[in-house]
């Protein structure tokens, strides 16, 4: 009798360190994901009780903001499509995305690592509260610029201020309406053409030639000597059996006239005596296949491991094919550390916090990520880019009295026509803003993405003299 007693007894107090163990992961692993809930009627509760604070743009434009709608309130966002990939939207049905997810804590007002405390003190002050103000470092003129060159047409762009991080402009077409999201959940979810997607952060594409600028990079540094060497280019490469064109890359030339060209026959040459670690490693450096800390979700590329690939693989995947896949913001980084003597700063769409009384409560300050490379490569770099620009492939890019730096490619898709690809920068010599440009099934990089390049950075330039 007294055995089974204990027995029992065992067994009621594991039940019971189990539920205490259980509650606090519940609490201190879970809570906020839980609290921030689309389904949690209490979130909801609190979000009735604070006027949800506003998203602006660095020149003051009131991006999203909380309106009266007779008795209730309701989000506005006067730039709709133009920003959705941004601001993102809320919804009581289907929660919260893009900046309205990420910045919630702060637009409500409450701390960032806030809990059930914060959420019974709302309900205890009565009148309705105000929360805190977003101040971005988007032009929306400038978004605006971007937008409306990329038209109908699928795609993204990335403008970036190479010294600080600091967002310029984000685009992703197609977007959305955020106003309607609740009434057009269906259709916008169903979309072959996928509006929801930040594809400027979340569009993984084959690089194509622009891959070229990060093969360079780690050839340049194992050997700046290198950027002398002459190659004699037969217009073909032949790797196990596999014949690649370089019809319009014929001749001798050096490295610079290689990347001017885009030569298929050198940058794989080059990438296979690179080797796959040395190749890998250095695609790495550049942030691809690596977390990206960012204001919203960001893919982080795929590059396969050096130990899987062959031959073949390798050079394929030094002239941006293959299993390679990266992001338009991955490569306006990339662009911009040529850009910046080498290093990569974190990048950023928010430039403070105020509170309700314009009192800036936060301030971001730029911060080194990466360095990929060393100032004397992306001095190599800058230079072979700006003859990219000047008399290569990119001079659709180039801007009368200024000197640009850039490269265009043109990446196969298996899914139909050649993806258009441009990055690049501008002025080459004082970097102002770094660029990535992709549209989707485009054709020529050259012909089609450097245009808009050209667009985007003339106006940049332009506002900052």
């Amino acid at each position: 009798m007294h055995r089974n007693i204990v027995k029992i007894a065992g067994l009621v107090l594991t039940a019971l360190l189990v539920v205490m163990v259980y509650q606090t992961y519940i609490q201190v692993f879970q809570g906020q994901q839980l609290l921030n809930h689309p389904r949690n009627r209490r979130l909801q509760i609190l979000e009735e009780a604070v006027h949800r604070g506003r998203i602006i743009d660095a020149a003051g434009h009131v991006v999203a903001e909380t309106v009266a709608a007779g008795q209730a309130k309701k989000r506005r966002y006067p730039f709709g499509d133009m920003l959705s990939n941004i601001t993102g939207y809320v919804s009581g049905k289907y929660g919260r995305a893009g900046l309205e997810a990420a910045y919630n804590p702060e637009l409500l007002g409450l701390r960032r690592d806030y809990g059930w405390d914060d959420f019974w003190a709302l309900q205890r002050t009565g009148p309705a509260r105000t929360g805190n103000d977003i101040v971005l470092s988007l032009d929306i003129e400038l978004q605006k610029l971007a937008y409306n060159l990329m038209g109908a047409r699928k795609g993204a762009v990335v403008a970036i201020e190479p010294s600080t991080g600091r967002i310029l402009a984000m685009v992703s077409r197609p977007g959305y309406n955020p106003e309607d999201v609740e009434a057009r959940w269906a259709d916008l979810q169903g979309n072959p053409d996928s509006p929801l997607l930040n594809r400027a952060a979340q569009g993984l594409y084959p690089p194509g030639s622009i891959m070229k600028v990060i093969t360079a990079a780690g050839v340049l540094s194992r050997n700046p000597a290198t950027a002398n060497r002459v190659f004699d280019a037969p217009g073909y490469i032949v790797i196990e059996g596999r014949r690649i064109e370089d019809s319009q890359a014929k001749g001798r030339f050096n490295l610079t006239g290689a990347l001017a060209r885009s030569s298929n026959y050198v940058f794989a040459a080059l990438g296979i005596e690179l080797g796959s670690q040395a190749f890998i490693k250095m695609a790495q450096s550049f942030g691809i296949g690596r977390d990206l800390p960012f204001d919203l979700p960001a893919e982080d590329g795929r590059i396969p491991a050096a130990g899987t690939l062959s031959r073949l693989e390798l050079g394929e995947s030094a002239i941006g094919q293959g299993r390679v896949m990266v992001t338009p913001l991955n490569m306006a980084l990339a662009a911009a550390a040529v850009a910046n003597g080498g290093q990569i700063m974190t990048p950023s769409l928010v430039d403070q916090i105020r509170n309700p009384d314009g009192i800036v409560i936060r301030s971001f300050q730029p911060r080194v990520l990466w360095q990929p490379i060393d100032g004397n490569t992306s001095d190599i770099l800058r230079d072979m880019m700006a003859a990219a620009v000047n008399r290569g492939t990119g001079v659709e890019a180039d801007i009368p009295g200024i000197r640009v730096a850039g490269k265009t490619g043109s990446a196969e898709n298996p899914h139909g026509p050649t993806h258009a690809w441009f990055i690049g920068f501008a002025p080459a010599d004082n970097p102002r803003v770094a660029v990535a440009v992709i549209v989707e099934n485009g054709g020529a990089g050259g012909r089609v993405a450097a245009p808009l390049a050209r667009e985007i950075m003339k106006a940049v330039i332009g506002n900052k003299r």
